[in-house]
């Protein structure tokens, strides 16, 4: 029945071409249209994993009671010296908090009026001593640059000060880091490489830490998700006020964008680069394929006029059904094409091979239709079943590309039993009709029947080292992966992943209220696997009483210095000139046996003689950021005793929610890049909270519900595509003969992933259900064929067919693995592998599988 009314259907969409080919182009055209003005895409990957899970609720549930940090567009402001990093943050800060139509937020988690005050009470103890005894010594110099905060100013202390330190016993060490620090700054300008004086390291008398150097700003920016770039006017904004404001790399500051935000702008458009030029490469390869194959200009186009219909009307689908599209369901596109073109060119061959037997025009169409009804159908169906098998699972980004894919299997079906022979009746190929099997390959398939046992055994060694290296296969979660490391917000979060307190994968869970927290907080820090465990009492110092004594001597001693507000009036190059030789003077005369106060006089010998032109220059390297030193720590002296009650209300608002509920937030011990690191760190925080939540339990539980979803989909496409076989063929043999190839090239695929060190990920693991349909398709054809009595599979038309559709499906899926975005890139690497295995084993495991074929066809 089958045969009669695919060939019936052929017959009249040849006999009514022109209508057949109307109606279509009017429909093409209307669908075209819609999806132009229509479809849209949405970049929000969030949204890609069903909402219904427990631990995605507990996630979204975090979200609603701390908003401000959903969405984070992170700046990352490093400076040469800590005093570049600290006014860099705040000049860059004050400028984006002004923009209230860009960013809903914008914070610093490191600085700001709170940290400025009490910045002080978060050292140990002993290094609040050290600084108050440096910053004592310091007290007569700072007096004199309060009073004349110029260049002039600072020579002529560092003369005074030579003077008063030769007649101390001891006292060089003193002045040797001061002196070699300003020496290396004055040596950096005139050597045409300016490097600033940092005088808070001066004043700290300490080394410098990696974090002095590094300051963030939070910011949430007001989003666009119809397009692909949704924070572009944030991201711009930001990166033309670090330019106005001259916060560059050649003046020792950088200014870096990353956070989800940044992340997921450029990952869509690194995605939407690789598919377009995958798009493209996919259909000139596509192009070339078809005219090897099919051999006649005609064919070519009418095959390729079905695909594009075809893909328009799968696209006008998609708009009623899922639109938007994500990030994982518009890869249909590319699918699309090479899955479809295996239609049009199975028709395409036996179409050529049916006039090669008998050229009647009107005959040779509907025995197409007839030959093609079975296995076109299978294939069709099968994949579309391979697709279905999405539906029902947790990952809703790939739930909707099964969707799109199984009504384009359905479509591209019903086009190539309808417009394909309408196109045909109308361009009357022409020419020669010629054989289009291989018959070259005769003594293939004689070999492969006479050595049969043989060749059964080979593949079956390589299904059971398959099957053992299963075991070893691996699911790679981190979504970071997939993405590629030179763009800047991905180096950008790699580099703060080094520091596990500014890694971006931490968890979290809720409290009842802070004393829980509290309890929680230690719990989890007593754990090896965490680094630290922080909440809202966490900003509060610990011994307070000693560290305010200290303060408070401090501000006795040196506030009266600080408040001075009596200054000289600037002074003119030749005053600067002259104060520049007498400190080199003093210098040579007072501290001859100390090396860093001689090159320090030879550096200023240079600086007099060189051109007035110079000290502005030296007056922004040596003199620019004392003053802001001094007003910090002049704020920082008058801390106060600090409890809950007296934390800043926004950062209060980071840590205890509005029903008084608290946050824990728990960083991972070591690079938090590394699998093993999110899982143990999940893990084990588990055991003190169960139901824990935060970005590392997201990606956690996200690799675990994508793994759980594409083994479901395998599973039921195994099933359901059995079940569909059983129906259709209606002998148990021909349907294990349909599967055996299928599931040898799954196991000999994972072989050889593990041998490569190829691992499944987010990405490709999309390969594993699909490869299951087309590898039905392919095999389908020549199950049907051997049982029609084919003796030589290899020889026939089928074997062309089947060939060039592989070749055509694996450009498709291999111009994906050319795509720079390593997430795309593996995905079609490991569909290419899967594709080229299942191709392998089609052509020399099936037929020794099938042997001859019975007696009765």
């Amino acid at each position: 029945m089958l045969e009669r009314v695919v060939a019936a259907l052929v017959g009249w969409s040849a006999r009514r071409a022109l209508i057949v080919v109307l109606l279509l182009a009017a429909l093409t055209v209307w669908a075209g249209l819609h999806v132009v003005h229509t479809l849209k895409m949405n970049s929000d990957t969030s949204a890609m994993i069903s909402d219904k899970l427990a631990w995605r609720q507990q996630w979204d549930e975090l979200g609603k009671l701390f908003p401000q940090n959903n969405g984070l567009l992170v700046v990352v402001v490093d400076g040469a010296t800590p005093d570049q990093a600290e006014d860099a943050t705040e000049a860059l800060y004050e400028k984006l908090a002004l923009r209230k139509d860009l960013f809903t937020s914008v914070r610093r988690p490191d600085g700001g009026p709170f940290f400025q005050r009490y910045g002080l009470l978060f050292l140990p103890v002993d290094s609040l001593q050290r600084l108050s005894n440096s910053v004592a010594m310091a007290q007569p110099f700072i007096g004199s640059l309060r009073a004349d905060p110029s260049l002039r100013g600072l020579f002529d202390m560092l003369a005074l000060a030579a003077d008063g330190v030769a007649q101390q016993t001891g006292g060089l060490a003193m002045l040797q880091r001061p002196l070699g620090a300003i020496e290396a700054s004055l040596t950096s300008a005139l050597e045409g490489k300016p490097k600033p004086l940092s005088w808070q390291t001066l004043l700290m008398d300490r080394p410098v830490e990696p974090r002095d150097l590094r300051h963030l700003i939070l910011t949430q920016p007001v989003r666009d998700f119809s397009s692909l770039a949704t924070a572009a006017s944030a991201s711009r904004f930001i990166r033309e006020e670090a330019q106005a404001l001259g916060l560059t790399p050649d003046k020792g500051i950088t200014v870096r964008l990353t956070g989800s935000v940044a992340l997921q702008d450029e990952e869509l458009q690194t995605v939407t680069e690789g598919m377009g030029t995958a798009l493209v490469l996919s259909i000139v390869l596509v192009l070339g394929l078809l005219l090897v194959a099919l051999r006649s200009a005609k064919l070519i186009l009418a095959s390729f006029i079905t695909l594009l219909v075809g893909l328009v009307l799968t696209f006008a689908f998609a708009s009623f059904t899922v639109n938007p599209l994500n990030p994982i369901s518009v890869a249909f596109a590319v699918m699309f094409i090479g899955l479809s073109i295996d239609f049009g060119i199975q028709f395409g061959v036996r179409f050529g091979q049916e006039r090669y037997l008998d050229a009647d025009p009107a005959t040779v169409l509907p025995r197409t239709g007839y030959a093609m009804a079975r296995p076109l159908t299978l294939a069709a169906v099968a994949i579309a079943v391979g697709f279905a098998s999405f539906l029902p699972t947790d990952y809703r980004g790939v739930s909707e590309l099964g969707l799109i894919a199984t009504a384009g299997m359905i479509v591209t079906l019903v086009l190539n039993l309808t417009l394909m022979p309408a196109l045909l009746a109308l361009l009357k190929p022409r020419g020669t009709p010629r054989e289009m099997g291989y018959l070259w390959a005769a003594p293939v398939d004689e070999f492969l029947l006479r050595r049969r046992r043989w060749v059964l055994l080979f593949f079956g060694l390589v299904t059971l080292l398959g099957v053992g290296a299963a075991y070893w296969l691996r699911f790679d979660y981190n979504p970071l992966h997939l993405r590629d490391p030179k763009v800047e917000s991905m180096a950008t979060i790699l580099d703060l992943m080094r520091d596990p307190l500014s890694s971006p994968f931490t968890i979290e869970t809720l409290a009842p209220d802070i004393e829980a927290a509290q309890e929680t907080a230690g719990k989890l820090s007593a754990l090896p696997e965490v680094a630290a465990a922080l909440t809202a009492a966490s900003f509060i110092p610990q011994d307070q009483d000693a560290k305010l004594a200290i303060i408070s001597d401090l501000q006795l001693l040196i506030g009266p210095t600080l408040d001075q507000s009596a200054m000289r009036p600037p002074p003119s190059d030749d005053e600067i000139r002259a104060s520049m030789k007498n400190c080199a003077q003093k210098l040579r005369q007072a501290l001859p046996d100390l090396p860093a106060a001689q090159a320090l006089a030879a550096a200023l010998d240079r600086a007099a003689a060189a051109d007035g032109s110079l000290y502005p220059l030296l007056t922004e390297l040596l003199i620019k950021g004392l003053d802001a030193r001094l007003k910090l720590l002049s704020v920082a002296l008058t801390a106060e005793p600090l409890d809950l009650d007296k934390l800043p209300e926004e950062l209060r608002r980071d840590w205890i929610a509005p029903d008084g509920r608290a946050r824990v937030q728990a960083f991972p011990s070591g690079n938090a890049n590394d699998n093993d690191i999110i899982t143990k760190l999940v893990q084990a925080v588990r055991t003190v909270v169960p139901d824990a939540t935060g970005s590392a339990v997201q990606i956690y539980e996200s690799g675990r519900a994508v793994a759980n979803a594409f083994r479901i989909a395998t599973i039921t496409a195994l099933v359901a595509i059995t079940l569909l076989l059983g129906l259709l063929l209606r002998r148990l043999r021909d349907v294990l003969l349909v599967l055996a190839p299928i599931l040898v090239a799954g196991f000999a695929t994972m072989l050889v992933c593990v041998l490569i060190g190829l691992e499944v990920n987010f990405a490709n693991i999309i390969a594993l259900p699909l490869l299951l349909g087309i590898g039905v398709a392919f095999t389908i054809y020549f199950v049907v064929n051997w049982r029609k009595g084919v003796t030589h599979p290899l020889t026939s038309s089928t074997s062309r067919a089947v060939l060039f559709s592989a070749l055509a499906t694996g450009a498709s899926f291999g111009s994906l693995a050319l795509s720079s975005h390593p997430g795309t890139a593996g995905m079609g690497l490991l569909l290419l592998l899967s594709l080229v295995i299942m191709l392998t084993t089609i052509f020399l495991f099936l037929p020794a599988l099938m042997g001859p074929p019975p007696s009765r066809g």
